[in-house]
């Protein structure tokens, strides 16, 4: 009868979470209720350098997902099964969230960059290893060699989005 009291007193302490935390760590995503829109466009396929004292995200999405991208607290773009897009940003500490709608269960994975003038940096968010159920995936934001980065983009769609 103990090792049952023991065992439901510590399955109490697994599944709390402190939410006070989870709101401070998610601070890079931008509003949670925000969903977007994408559309894979074939008719163009744009690869700009970073201009004008500014880095460069490339983000490529390759599992038949949607992924939002926030940047320091703002949305800047979506994706969805083999499409990318871009977003310039300054130079500096920034923190990037990327929130992964995997059929009914949403993951998010957070990554901090310190970005400069004149970089670009490829970014893929992708489901970890080959679950068996979904509620146990894992989803990851990678930070990419560049010339992986590149050939990522290459057999990519460009991707347009805007919040729904």
């Amino acid at each position: 009868m103990k090792t049952l009291a023991a065992i439901l007193l510590l399955s109490c302490f697994a599944f709390g979470q402190d939410e006070t935390a989870v709101v401070a760590a998610e601070a890079a995503c931008g509003p949670r209720d925000v969903k977007f829109e994408v559309k894979a466009d074939a008719t163009q396929h744009p690869t700009p350098m970073p201009g004008n004292g500014k880095a460069l995200i490339y983000v490529v999405q390759e599992d038949p997902i949607t992924s939002r991208l926030g940047v320091d607290g703002k949305w800047v773009g979506a994706s969805k099964g083999q499409t990318y897009f871009f977003v310039p940003i300054d130079p500096g500490e920034h923190h990037l969230c990327a929130i992964g709608q995997i059929g009914a269960v949403t993951r998010v994975s957070l990554h901090g960059l310190k970005a400069e003038a004149g970089m670009t940096y490829y970014f893929v968010p992708h489901i970890v290893g080959a679950p068996v159920y979904i509620i146990e995936s894992k989803f990851d934001l990678s930070l990419e060699d560049p010339d992986q980065g590149k050939a990522l983009v290459a057999r990519a769609k460009f991707a347009t989005s805007h919040p729904k």
